[in-house]
């Protein structure tokens, strides 16, 4: 049969709505093209000046756009199809807002098909020691601790804060308390410390009527640190896991909260459960044979807790742990304690074998288990301190044995 013939004139019609849809097609990408020509392109970092870091997690907002993005991991942000012209950039953090560290808006202008850069950055190290330290007796303090104190109940009045560092390195140096001030800022209580010795180690208490809770914490190598307190009542469950490097497990590591008796051992994975934690700020050490403690302050977030830890025998730039000395000094009182320092452990009638008893079944060389043949290895003019526990059980939880006696023995090769 042959093909039917298509009329005239439903071909005419068809090839019309063809050229129509043709046209609109040609409108619409020409409008998408044109628009596309009227917006630029804004890309930029957000800087902390007081850490000399970039700042991911921070909101960046353009006004009167009303748009808003977030920094990534490295401090980065794009907005894309941004109209042409003049802009105001401005940026918050949560971990910034309440201590109003960061700098006026920023204006960046937009130009048709380009991309306009901008930097945003906090307020540099200066701007805030000037109104905190100047009127103290550590006036010309090259560095500087702050940071905000939550509670549980929003209450932020009556509360007293206080940090406390080693005067000096050498041995057996008091504890020195530090200038401190609380400000009420809304309602939010802001801590800042001056005059904390470069490096140092500090401990930062924050109490009230009922309440306290405390941190070991670590100057930074740009003289700053920020922290911040969390005072609250009640116990809670900290759960982890314990890794080397390479991100395998460490069996048997012993992890406990520094002033405090909690502690627990890892199990063949590595995990473990601390049980009757502070529910406020803490501090968690982590031991393992081999390995350099690892000591961090802890805050409310401790879902999923993971501690990766160094070799003791790999060199590396990073000093030791240098809390585990001031963490003696502070408790030169402790109950079962047996303290010899460096003046008597230099006496040449004595050995370091002679101080200890045949019970001692653990040897702590600055902060590190060691065996026996390691532990009396370092020089005698190395000495710092033998810190001897005849009960094992009364050591402190970081380095505790039951049923024989411990040693702890410090040295010059600790980060003091």
């Amino acid at each position: 049969m042959a093909p039917r013939d298509v009329p005239a004139t439903l071909l005419f019609a068809t090839v019309r709505r063809l050229r129509v849809t043709s046209i609109i097609l040609v409108a619409l990408c020409t409008s998408a093209l044109q628009a596309q020509a009227r917006t630029g392109r804004i890309r930029g970092v957000v800087i902390d000046s007081l850490l000399g870091a970039l700042l991911p997690a921070a909101t960046v907002h353009v006004a009167p756009l009303n748009r808003d993005t977030q920094t990534d991991s490295v401090g980065r942000f794009v907005f894309d199809s941004v109209p042409a012209g003049e802009w105001s950039l401005s940026f918050h953090h949560p971990a910034l807002d309440s201590l109003r560290l960061t700098e006026p808006d920023v204006n960046v202008r937009v130009f048709a098909g380009a991309t306009a850069v901008a930097t945003l950055a906090t307020r540099g190290f200066e701007t805030l020691r000037k109104p905190f330290c100047t009127a103290t007796p550590d006036s010309l303090s090259p560095t500087l601790a702050f940071g905000t104190v939550h509670t549980a109940d929003g209450l932020p009045a009556r509360m007293d804060v206080s940090v406390t560092w080693l005067a000096d390195s050498a041995p057996p140096s008091a504890p020195k308390a530090g200038t401190v001030q609380a400000v009420l800022d809304g309602d939010q209580l802001v801590w800042f410390a001056c005059g904390i010795r470069e490096g140092a180690w500090f401990h930062a208490v924050v109490r009230d009527s009922t309440r306290q809770t405390s941190v070991l914490l670590r100057l930074g190598p740009r003289g700053v640190i920020r922290h911040d307190l969390y005072l609250t009542t009640g116990t809670s469950r900290v759960a982890g896991m314990v890794r080397d490097d390479a991100g395998h497990a460490l069996p048997n590591a012993q992890v406990s909260v520094v002033e405090s008796e909690v502690s627990a051992v890892a199990d063949a994975t590595g995990s473990f459960v601390l049980v009757g934690a502070p529910n406020g700020s803490m501090t968690l050490d982590v031991r393992a044979a081999g390995f350099r403690p690892w000591v961090g302050a802890l805050t409310n977030d401790r879902a999923d807790l993971l501690v990766q830890m160094k070799s003791s025998r790999v060199a590396s730039a990073e000093p030791s742990s240098g809390s585990d000395y001031f963490r003696l000094v502070q408790r030169r009182s402790r109950r079962g304690l047996l303290l010899t320092l460096a003046q008597e452990l230099a006496d040449e009638t004595l050995t370091l074998a002679s101080l200890l008893p045949v019970e001692t079944c653990r040897w702590w060389l600055d902060g590190r288990l060691v065996d026996s043949q390691e532990f009396f290895s370092p020089p005698r003019t190395s000495y710092r301190a033998l810190e001897l526990y005849m009960n094992g059980s009364e050591a402190p939880p970081e380095y505790r044995s039951s049923g024989c006696a411990v040693a702890l023995l410090w040295t010059a090769r600790s980060d003091w």
